[in-house]
């Protein structure tokens, strides 16, 4: 069991450190400057107008419930893993050595790394830009922005943070929901692409996730009930609540479990791929 653990473990941090110094690295900062540009400048303005400042808690909220956000931070995350898992002849050699059972779950380690890494730089920006303060409740530029400014109800930078979230959920639950939903989100992306590439060891598996994410940003553009077949709404907190009653349109459990079910079927086929590949068969 030790010497499991250890190969796991070395599989992760060996993935994991070649992951972090990949010239690749370099669009999460150019994905951090968007955000800022696109999402936290204007809340900065909204709530300097307003006479207040942000919980810094408030952008990264917002961050995760934009529409714009939730097809660009993906896509950014999908360009950072496009070519794993890295299955070439000598990577074969290596997974013989340590077992593809070690060897996978060293992957999905990596992936869990990897995707609090990215989330965690996401926040820890989103944070630093606020320049807002530490609180667990909404702030007044949030809940009353509206109410002072009524013609501003439905510009762009008003829907950043929809009264779907501040009239309907405590702060620190959007907080964790979020961040959870987001990060159950990239890594059914991820295992799809692992899925694909272990079982044709080609681009289908990054071809499969951009078709599912654009299905799911197309449903939910369109505010079509097949939205929840697709991970995109399901990300997206205040799509689960009207905008005013504090009426769920959508359970969130029902998208903890679905994400739970979607996970739990990808990593099983992840195993049963493997379990079935011939190292002869991959470049």
């Amino acid at each position: 069991m030790r010497e499991n653990l250890r190969k796991i473990w070395g599989v992760a941090r060996t993935e994991f450190v070649g992951w972090v110094t990949n010239p690749r690295v370099i669009i999460l900062g150019v994905l951090l400057i968007f955000i800022k540009t696109l999402a936290i400048d204007p809340l900065t303005a909204r709530a300097e107008r307003f006479g207040d400042t942000m919980i810094v808690f408030e952008p990264f909220i917002a961050v995760a419930n934009s529409g714009a956000l939730t097809l660009f931070i993906p896509l950014v995350f999908l360009v950072m893993f496009s070519d794993y898992p890295k299955l070439s002849k000598n990577s074969l050699f290596y997974i013989s050595r340590t077992g593809k059972t070690a060897w996978l779950c060293g992957q999905i380690l990596f992936l869990l790394m990897a995707t609090a890494a990215f989330l965690g730089a996401i926040f820890t920006a989103s944070m630093l830009f606020s320049g807002g303060h530490f609180g667990t409740e909404w702030s007044e530029a949030v809940r009353k922005y509206a109410a002072r400014f009524p013609n501003e109800a439905y510009n762009f930078d008003s829907q950043l943070l929809p009264s779907n979230l501040y009239n309907q959920i405590p702060m620190m639950t959007a907080l964790w929901q979020s961040g959870a939903l987001l990060a159950m989100y990239l890594l059914t992306l991820a295992l799809i692409i692992y899925l694909l590439k272990i079982l044709f060891s080609g681009s289908e598996g990054l071809a499969g996730a951009l078709l599912l994410m654009a299905l799911g940003t197309a449903t939910t553009s369109l505010y079509s009930p097949i939205k929840w077949a697709f991970p995109t709404a399901n990300t997206i907190i205040w799509l689960h609540y009207e905008e005013i009653l504090r009426t769920e349109i959508y359970p969130v459990w029902a998208s903890f479990l679905y994400f739970g079910v979607l996970l739990a079927a990808l990593i099983a086929g992840n195993f049963l791929a493997l379990k079935r590949m011939k190292f002869t068969e991959a470049s």
